[in-house]
């Protein structure tokens, strides 16, 4: 358990830092949102780009990865969105906001840093396939599902056609996705990067992971926790116990991954609740409270679960 709270304390701590330097206002609204786009469209996609460049793929597509956890994430989406519907009584469209934020992972912010600082560079390889389809999963079907649950009389709802498109032609102008897939492209080519362009990559891609976790403490400071904590507390639930003990279940017994690959993608499922739930609950006017509550609640209560979970699996 030392060893794991040795890597998850610095890595809260620095988002501790983060939130601190935006609730005294050290750093501006302004700073924290350009520091949020560096992240994202330059040194997340090199730090990507360069690790995949270097990584050597299966041969064949894993299926077996692909089906644990998004047949888990999927699971546990449902299962949230009908409690949310059934036994809170919450309109169409906050059920399925509520099911989302139980899916949807900070897999890049948060599950990026700990598993590779934790694992180590090999588990990023199980980790990027996931990533490689996360995006276009998730907000396609949630997109879709949030239009359909929308008032009947709203004319202009778009076709699923439209929706898909929207989603792939965004999922393909992701800075993020664009490094995952020219680093497989460029990594098959099997030519490696020049000394010079690799050192400058190098540079850069070190500055994702600490950059990363300062703004999401700085963003932890726009959302509140006492709005909805009833249902925030069902979907961090969800979030950081049921969805990471299934893929565990598929990855382990039902497929038999190899332990590291199991340890990755349990770990990846047990990120909290990711900022783009309460952004796509304010656009949609889907329970915006309790959204905002599970990403500061289950962040916070992801301290102790990581660290429970890391200590399990490098005990």
């Amino acid at each position: 358990m030392s060893l794991a709270l040795s890597l998850v304390l610095p890595i809260f701590g620095i988002i501790a830092f983060g939130y601190a330097g935006a609730r005294s206002k050290l750093i501006s609204h302004a700073g924290v949102d350009g520091l949020d786009t560096y992240v994202f469209t330059f040194a997340m996609p090199v730090l990507l780009f360069r690790n995949l460049a270097h990584t050597e793929f299966p041969a064949t597509l894993p299926w077996d990865l692909w089906i644990s956890y998004y047949s888990a994430m999927l699971a546990v989406w449902a299962a949230g969105s009908l409690i949310a519907l059934f036994v809170l009584r919450r309109p169409a469209s906050d059920a399925v906001m509520l099911g989302f934020g139980g899916g949807q992972g900070n897999t890049i912010m948060l599950g990026l840093p700990i598993i590779l600082t934790g694992l180590g560079t090999e588990a990023g390889t199980p980790v990027f396939l996931i990533l490689a389809f996360h995006g276009i999963i998730l907000f396609t079907i949630a997109t879709f599902l949030l239009e359909l649950t929308r008032a009947r009389e709203d004319a202009e709802r778009p076709s699923f056609g439209a929706i898909l498109k929207e989603g792939l032609i965004n999922t393909a102008r992701n800075p993020v996705i664009i490094g995952i897939a020219c680093g497989v492209i460029y990594g098959q080519l099997g030519v490696p990067l020049p000394g010079i362009a690799d050192t400058a990559l190098e540079m850069v891609a070190r500055s994702a992971i600490p950059c990363a976790l300062f703004v999401l403490g700085a963003m932890l400071t726009r959302y509140s926790i006492r709005r909805s904590v009833g249902a925030a507390s069902i979907t961090t639930f969800f979030k950081l116990i049921v969805h990471p003990a299934l893929v565990f279940a598929m990855t382990q017994y039902v497929f038999e991954l190899e332990p590291l690959w199991v340890t990755a993608a349990t770990l990846l499922a047990a990120m909290p609740t990711g900022v783009y739930s309460s952004i796509l609950a304010n656009r949609y006017r889907a329970a915006p409270g309790a959204a905002s509550s599970t990403v500061v609640l289950s962040t916070g209560l992801s301290l102790v679960t990581l660290t429970v979970l890391l200590g399990w699996f490098l005990g």
